[in-house]
This record gives C-alpha cells, sequence and structure tokens, in this order.
C-alpha cells in the first residue's frame, strides 16, 4: 500500500473471551497504564517510529477520514470520532481490565479502541495473516464497531439479545460480520484512490479475515470445531462479508441482520 503504514482492521480470537463483557461496557473512567500511549484520530499524539506503530497509524488516519466522508452518505449526522490506544502487556478501559491475550478490540464505554500492538507480530506468525493491509484491516474492523456504537446498532442487538437470549450468538455474530463488511466498505475506498501497492494486496486482508474464523482458530488450536461456540463467524462467513463491503463500497449494504442494518 502507498499511503503511509497501510490500513485494516479485526478483533481477534482471544478478544472473544470478553467480547460480550466488551459489548456492555461500563461507566467507569478510562485509566491508561504506564505502558499505554494515546493516539489520536488523525494519528497526531504517537512517534509512530516502528514499523508496527507506523501501520497502525497509517490505519486510524484513513480509516477516520473515510468515515468523515462516508458517514454523512450511509447515516445521518456527522461522524463522531474515536481515539486509539495504544498498549503493552496490560491497561484499564471503560470496560474493565484487558491484557495482551484480550487482542485488539473497541470498547462502547469510553468510545476508544484498544491495540496491543505486538500482536500484529502474533497475527503474521500465529494466524499466517501477513502483510500491511492484513495487519490494518484490524483497525478498520474496530472503527466499524464504533460506527455500530455510534448509529445505535449496537444498542438494538443488545436490546434484541436481552428480549430473546435464544438469537444471542446470531445477532452477535452478525454484529461482527457487519463490521468486517464495512471494513471491506473503506478498502474499497482505498482501491478507488488507487492506493493498492499490487493486485494481490486485497487478498492479505480476505486471508486475515478467513484466519481468524471461528472454526479455522478452534482448528488450528487442536479444538473440535463447536458452531454452539462460535462468536465471530466461520472463515467463510468473514471473507464474504468483507468482499460485500469491498465489492460495493457502500457500507449499506452491510445488511448481515436478515437483509437489515440492524435487528
Amino acid at each position: 500500500m502507498k499511503a503511509g503504514g497501510g490500513v485494516l482492521g479485526l478483533i481477534l480470537l482471544v478478544a472473544v473471551v470478553i467480547g460480550s463483557q466488551l459489548l456492555k461496557g461500563n461507566s467507569s473512567s478510562d485509566n491508561l497504564g504506564s505502558n499505554d500511549a494515546a493516539l489520536t484520530d488523525t494519528g497526531g499524539s504517537v512517534d509512530c517510529v516502528t514499523e508496527a506503530e507506523q501501520i497502525v497509524c497509517g490505519a486510524v488516519d484513513d480509516v477516520s477520514l473515510y468515515w468523515e466522508e462516508q458517514f454523512p452518505v450511509t447515516f445521518q449526522g456527522a461522524f463522531s470520532g474515536t481515539d486509539t490506544v495504544l498498549f503493552s502487556g496490560a491497561t484499564s478501559t471503560g470496560c474493565g481490565n484487558a491484557s495482551a491475550e484480550t487482542g485488539p478490540f473497541y470498547c462502547p464505554a469510553d468510545q476508544l479502541v484498544y491495540l496491543d500492538v505486538d500482536f500484529l507480530q502474533q497475527l503474521q506468525q500465529q494466524f499466517g495473516a501477513t502483510g500491511d493491509l492484513a495487519a490494518q484491516y484490524i483497525v478498520a474492523h474496530e472503527y466499524g464497531h464504533h460506527v455500530q456504537n455510534i448509529t445505535g446498532i449496537a444498542d438494538r442487538v443488545n436490546a434484541a439479545a436481552q428480549q430473546d437470549p435464544g438469537v444471542a450468538q446470531d445477532f452477535g455474530i452478525a454484529l461482527e460480520l457487519q463490521a468486517d463488511c464495512l471494513a471491506g466498505a473503506w478498502a474499497s475506498s482505498i482501491a478507488e484512490r488507487g492506493l493498492f501497492s499490487n493486485e494481490g494486496e486485497i487478498e492479505e486482508a480476505l486471508n486475515a479475515a478467513e484466519a481468524v474464523g471461528d472454526d479455522r482458530i478452534q482448528a488450528q488450536a487442536g479444538q473440535r470445531v463447536d458452531p454452539d461456540s462460535f462468536t465471530h463467524g466461520t472463515a467463510e462467513q468473514r471473507r464474504h462479508w468483507f468482499e460485500v463491503g469491498f465489492s460495493t463500497g457502500d457500507p449499506g449494504q452491510c445488511l448481515t441482520f436478515n437483509n437489515s442494518l440492524a435487528p
């Protein structure tokens, strides 16, 4: 990718462990640890020295600019941005304490995206998702969750799940697949601007989406593939919905809730 640092994002397998708690959030204030660095949504408050930091900074900058322009088109009103917090080891958030094992995540309580930069290396080594665009899919996916939060989509999902616990798993997966689709729509804008270095670069993101499918993760860990425990969707589903966003370039087509944007 020609843009500095590149751009893309996803919630990882380990984030599944506390996913339901993070989705609900709480009212406690954010308390950044000594190893945290606040990154503004323009990428301006972090040095972005290391290669991994440059990837994240480039992603945050570009995804934020994309939603500033696209949000009023797809939804109503102006886009209220978020910040990204880079941390190492552990951190405190509005949704509770988190460690490196949590993986990248979005906390709706403080409306912040949290990224352990060391995880980008794990993404390549353990999950086989190589390339800048694969790592940048992380940021775009998490910003998709911010969009879901400020538009009320996440609240509608929570309300529907509380009213009928039987649909909670399906709706939770649909929420994750929609975030993949929103990331794909952003990636489409990258292609339109001619910022891909080569034709194979988008395949990096597609491979990353597949790599973090629930079935792929369970199989890689030597576990029995158990659909009843899925939280983010299969490898095929995650790739499919990223492709929907990428091929249409329209967040309004991310209809993962029975042909709707929300239940």
